[in-house]
């Protein structure tokens, strides 16, 4: 008799495991599943904030590049005043084609804040290159007013 009772406790807890387990088991996947979206989330959170501060500092620094630039194109209007007639031509010549260049830099840099995720990087490009023809054609100025350093040391107009 004592043996039948405690079969049947037996059964009854085997039975009561069927019915159980596998909906506690259904539920641990569900669980990971739900920590690692969690995770997931985070981490892409994370990711985000950090690539909008890389967008910050370099729209940062292009703006300072361009203020430099600003200054630069200043100094050199106030020298064209100074230099000879002959270097005066090439000098307003290559400061037409500066401006020209710093508009499409401000251009760009204006599409670079509208710019989507996806059009970043493109345009990032596009602002690193009008950087860089900017940079180009200050030098080009810059080789005038050497050009006439090195012909008229004085800074007077012989002719």
């Amino acid at each position: 008799m004592k043996r039948s009772k405690y079969f049947s406790v037996f059964i009854c807890i085997l039975f009561l495991s069927v019915l159980f387990l596998p909906g506690l088991t259904k539920n641990v996947p569900a669980e990971i599943k739900k920590r690692e979206t969690a995770v997931a989330e985070k981490s892409g959170a994370a990711k985000e904030e950090y690539s909008e501060e890389k967008k910050e500092e370099y729209k940062r620094k292009a703006e300072e590049k361009l203020a430099e630039f600003e200054k630069k194109i200043k100094e050199l209007e106030v020298k064209t005043k100074e230099a000879g007639s002959k270097a005066k031509a090439d000098i307003k010549k290559g400061l037409k084609e500066l401006r020209q260049k710093r508009e499409v830099l401000k251009k760009e840099m204006t599409k670079l804040e509208a710019a989507s995720k996806k059009a970043w990087e493109d345009t990032k490009q596009k602002v690193d290159a009008a950087i860089e023809e900017l940079e180009k054609a200050y030098d080009k100025v810059r080789s005038y007013f050497k050009k006439n350093e090195a012909t008229n040391p004085s800074g007077v107009d012989n002719d």
